[in-house]
């Protein structure tokens, strides 16, 4: 019932012209922290006291007494119910609005009617946003820092699509540059002719490792690399065959995790696109003045006196472009194809300074479509041990993190789980369930220390738990005999139905979902839609726990299964949206 908190607006607009002969535009309205403060709340007593010069409780309770006694209602199947069941003013100003025990059940309706699609919304109709993550580079695999990426642009991009965007998903591969060529040079040098002996993404980066490991032995393989780098760009032929054989190999092992994590692409792009791209742009920034040409010949945007962002190198000495050129062109590219309303970086918080760079110069090149652009800062990700470092050998990769998470979830399984008609596909999809959650969960701007042995516990604050939750309630609604696909709601039927406490509680998350989904857009942080998920998972385990469902009577028993089958429907497209498969049985 999205029109109710317009509703409360609209009536609280109303009753301030009646009673104090003032005319207000907006009116705030949130939810009280404690639900013992009822539904809603609104301010809107401190605003006009400072305009009339009155004191708040006294506007509060004047406004408050005339709502009192006067009905807000609404319809449904043709008759008419109260919206609200108290309006109160409470100290030092407050006015606390209660719903009627017909609201909270109405919005069972609501779920049945849009299933799949409860919570979602038209906001972002006919606009276009590109998110552009993952963005790694071939020449080795996917490490856990890669996942929080995949994780947090995936579910990101699902939820701008709920919200009704034209979502198109990006991933900008980084295919060239001397961090290929230390792959390559080390095949050349030891694994000529060979076949990847294992995942082929592994196989690459043995050889990149490699490289670290001789360079420590013979500094002069920095010569070696600047070559066969300069053969690549000048269009040696068999420097490019070794080229293409070495990132499609990374290419067919990434498309494994890829897989594994649940996580799609709309369209692949690669620098190696735009080695020789941005020039143009670049002698526009010479022209305005906004870059020059320092005494090596290299162009340098000027933006540490003015803007307060460090200067930034466009054009080598030589030349040669580098990684923001081909980034300022690819912007344009993009809003020239996609006329997007938001272009979202998805990258880790150490190129803060890059992405402020490359967002002022657009600005000052005078391209509108600038204010657009976003970089979505996430946090690093650590060991319990410590940093991870590819110098150290201490990076953990994303397919053994899923490995060791399924070895730990299978035993949890074992032990926690009785009835299961696909052990391989359960446990597959809690381990992706226990890796997603577990980085999701927290705050993008927050580092993460991660510790699979407290992500794949079957109670606790966990992607596993919320699977539990919403197989438990389909295990509920299954031995009710009831079908899913017959299900209608009909309130005039349950309106004398009274509501236990628990329910009520259960029922106010309902009215929650649709707002944390259109919130979860506006900041883009999924982390809101996961604490959502945990506490009504508690919620509706509590709810369990001590009200009878299959063993009340009649029409509470009806109203209680329909009440657990729309739990389970609103926990699967919360998870839906953090990328999650559900199972239907545990």
């Amino acid at each position: 019932m999205k029109w109710v908190p317009l509703e409360i607006k609209e009536y609280i607009k109303t009753s301030v012209k009646d009673v104090l002969d003032v005319d207000i535009q907006d009116v705030p309205l949130e939810h009280p922290e404690n639900e013992e403060f009822g539904d809603y709340s609104t301010s809107i007593s401190f605003i006009l006291a400072k305009k009339l010069n009155k004191i708040p409780m006294d506007i509060a309770g004047k406004l408050a007494d005339y709502m009192s006694h006067h009905d807000l209602s609404f319809e449904m199947d043709h008759k008419e119910y109260p919206i609200l069941s108290s309006v109160e003013a409470v100290s030092p100003g407050f006015i606390n609005f209660r719903l009627s025990d017909y609201v909270l059940k109405g919005q069972v309706r609501d779920v049945l009617k849009n299933r799949e699609m409860f919570g979602s919304n038209s906001t972002g109709q006919g606009k276009m946003i590109l998110v552009e993550f993952s963005a790694p580079n071939p020449n080795k695999p996917l490490h856990i820092g890669h996942s929080r990426n995949n994780f947090l642009g995936s579910s990101l991009s699902s939820i701008f699509s709920f919200n009704g965007f034209n979502v198109t998903r990006m991933n900008y591969m980084n295919d060239w540059g001397t961090h290929i060529c230390k792959s390559m040079l080390m095949y050349k040098k030891y694994g000529e002719g060979k076949e990847p002996d294992k995942k082929s993404d592994h196989f690459i980066g043995d050889f990149y490792r490699m490289y670290e490991v001789e360079h420590e032995k013979n500094p002069g393989l920095e010569d070696e690399l600047a070559d066969m780098l300069k053969k690549m760009e000048s269009g040696d032929v068999e420097t490019l065959e070794l080229w293409k054989k070495i990132v499609n190999w990374a290419y067919e092992g990434w498309d494994v995790t890829y897989k594994n994590e649940n996580v799609i692409f709309d369209k692949y792009d690669y620098q190696s696109k735009y080695t020789k791209a941005g020039k143009e742009i670049v002698e526009i920034a010479l022209k305005e003045g906004i870059a020059h040409k320092d005494s090596s010949g290299a162009v340098i945007a000027k933006l540490e006196d003015e803007h307060n962002i460090p200067d930034k190198v466009l054009l080598r000495s030589d030349g040669t472009t580098i990684y923001i050129t081909q980034d300022m062109q690819l912007a344009k590219d993009n809003y020239e194809k996609y006329r997007f309303e938001k272009r979202i970086y998805v990258v880790d918080k150490r190129q803060s300074d890059y992405f402020r760079q490359l967002f002022k110069i657009l600005e000052l090149l005078g391209f509108e479509w600038s204010k657009n652009l976003f970089h979505l800062s996430y946090g690093w990700v650590s060991l319990p041990e410590g940093a991870m470092s590819s110098r150290e050998g201490t990076v953990v990769n994303a397919d053994d993190v899923f490995k060791n998470i399924e070895i730990l979830e299978k035993e949890e399984i074992k032990n926690s789980l009785k009835d299961i008609n696909d052990t391989e596909d359960t446990v597959k999809k809690v381990s992706l369930a226990a890796f997603r959650y577990g980085m999701l969960k927290v705050d993008p701007k927050q580092d993460i220390v991660f510790d699979i042995n407290n992500l794949t516990k079957f109670e606790g604050n966990t992607g596993p738990y919320l699977m539990y939750t919403y197989a438990r309630a389909k295990s509920i609604f299954e031995k009710s005999g009831l079908e899913d696909r017959n299900l209608e709601f009909n309130l005039d039927i349950y309106r004398n139905i009274k509501l236990d406490e628990k329910e009520k509680s259960l029922l106010r998350e309902f009215y929650k979902f649709p707002e944390v989904v259109k919130m979860c857009a506006e900041k883009m942080t999924p982390h809101i839609m996961a604490g959502f998920l945990y506490d009504f998972a508690q919620k509706f385990n509590s709810f369990y726990g001590s009200v009878p469902v299959l063993n009340s009577e009649s029409l509470t028993r009806d109203f209680r299964i329909i009440l657990v089958y729309c739990c389970s429907q609103i926990l699967k497209n919360g998870l839906n949206l953090l990328g999650i498969q559900v199972v239907e049985k545990m």
